[in-house]
This record gives C-alpha cells, sequence and structure tokens, in this order.
C-alpha cells in the first residue's frame, strides 16, 4: 500500500467538521476515514458524505452517539449505516462492514480510486492509499479490484454507472469482472428454464435488474443509465418479485 500525499491528506483532515475531529483523537486508531470523502477533497468533488469505518457495530452506535452530542434521535440507523442528522457534510458510522485496521478495509474497496482512508494515530494523522490510486484518479479510470467482501450483487455495477456520468471510465476486463460477480449474484431457481414467448433474454434482462434494484430500490427509472423504461420496473416486480 501508499500514503497519500501530505497536503493531500491535511487537505482532507482541515475540511472535516469538529466533531469527527475530536472524535478521531479521542479515539486513536479505533475509527477511520475511508472512500468517497477522501477521494472527493482531493478531486475538488462535490463531498456527500463521510464514511467511518469501526471494528464492531457497538463501536459503530457509540461513536455515532458521540457526534450526536447523545441524542439518540439524531441517528438515523439502516442495515448498512448510522447516518448523524444535522451536521455538514452527512457522517455516517459504517456497521454493516466492520474492519480491525484501515488495510483490511482498503482491501474490501471495489475500487482503486475508492481505496483510501485517514485517521489519528495519537501523535499524527496517517494514511494509506491503493498503490494506483493517484494515477487512476488523474486518468478518471475504474479499475475493479476483485475484493472478496459481503455485499449486494450489483454494487459494483451502479457505481460504475455512477462514476460513468462523473466522466470515468472503466477497462473492459475491469467491466468483464464486475458483470461477472453481478452474474454470479443470480440465486438458484430465479431465472426460469424457459418463457412463453421464448425471450429468455429478456429472462435474464429483469433477474439482473432486480439485483440491481436491491442496492438501490429507489433508483431513478426515468434514468437511461439506469433503467429502460418505467414498464420494465414493473415487469421485473410482477414476474419475479423480489429477486
Amino acid at each position: 500500500m501508499s500514503t497519500l500525499n501530505p497536503h493531500d491528506l491535511l487537505w482532507c483532515v482541515r475540511r472535516l467538521p469538529k466533531p469527527v475531529v475530536a472524535l478521531l483523537k479521542a479515539h486513536p486508531g479505533a475509527v477511520f476515514i475511508a472512500g468517497g470523502y477522501v477521494r472527493s477533497r482531493v478531486t475538488g468533488e462535490h463531498v456527500n458524505d463521510i464514511d467511518l469505518f469501526v471494528s464492531s457495530a457497538e463501536d459503530a452506535k457509540r461513536f455515532a452517539l458521540e457526534v450526536a452530542g447523545g441524542d439518540e434521535k439524531r441517528l438515523h440507523i439502516t442495515p448498512n449505516a448510522i447516518t448523524i442528522k444535522r451536521i455538514s457534510p452527512t457522517v455516517q458510522f459504517i456497521h454493516r462492514w466492520t474492519f480491525a485496521a484501515p488495510s483490511d478495509a482498503l482491501a474490501s474497496f471495489d475500487f482503486t480510486i475508492a481505496a483510501a482512508a485517514l485517521w489519528w494515530d495519537g501523535s499524527r494523522w496517517q494514511s494509506l492509499c491503493d498503490p494506483d490510486y493517484y494515477a487512476d484518479l488523474a486518468a478518471k479510470r475504474l479499475i475493479y479490484r476483485k475484493p472478496s467482501r459481503n455485499e449486494d450483487a450489483g454494487g459494483s455495477m451502479l457505481r460504475v454507472l455512477k462514476f460513468y456520468q462523473r466522466g470515468y471510465r472503466i477497462p473492459l476486463d475491469s467491466l468483464g469482472a464486475v458483470v461477472a460477480r453481478l452474474v454470479q449474484g443470480v440465486r438458484p431457481g430465479t431465472l426460469p428454464m424457459g418463457r412463453s414467448d421464448g425471450d429468455m433474454e429478456a429472462a435474464w434482462g429483469m433477474v439482473l435488474t432486480g439485483l440491481l434494484r436491491e442496492v438501490d430500490p429507489a433508483i431513478d427509472p426515468d434514468h437511461i443509465s439506469h433503467l429502460p423504461s418505467v414498464a420494465g420496473v414493473e415487469d421485473v416486480d410482477a414476474e419475479f418479485g423480489d429477486v
């Protein structure tokens, strides 16, 4: 692994909300930031949120409450994360995936441009990133890392669409690997062995669309990069239900 440029590390830290900096310094090494926040700061893109990672779901709840000033009403809990209300940028503690160390978290990230982390070690700010992090960011290139991780099968494919809209591109071998991960998520018995109209391509299409919608059920059905038509979404629900 490599490290962030010192100027980039300082840039990221100086733009963190004060409660987040206080938390990181109060718990050296026990909580770290990784993923989109670092990338957005380094590239000058809009920051959507700050993802904080910890070693257990219990720590996620405990630290979230600390940032929220002990007010549990400020916590919004989903199966993946605990989001703190009334703080900008949005701060969320990931509890679906927990890691003992930043290096473990980065090993689970799907694209090189996401694989960067920072934390306070008790005396100074530290960082880690993929060796190809800066080169792929500069080229706006999506390189799939084939991680071993517990995720919804369509997660990486939806991130390809997200980054594609931001001007990134993906080499064919990486795209093929992302498609393979999606196809492997098809559960036995989900795909019908035959259709009355003989259109197996449509059957596969609806099943794979269902896998993508598992990741983001609220995905915009009118967006041409996501779904071809509202009717297509209804067909998935009618024929396969929750696939």
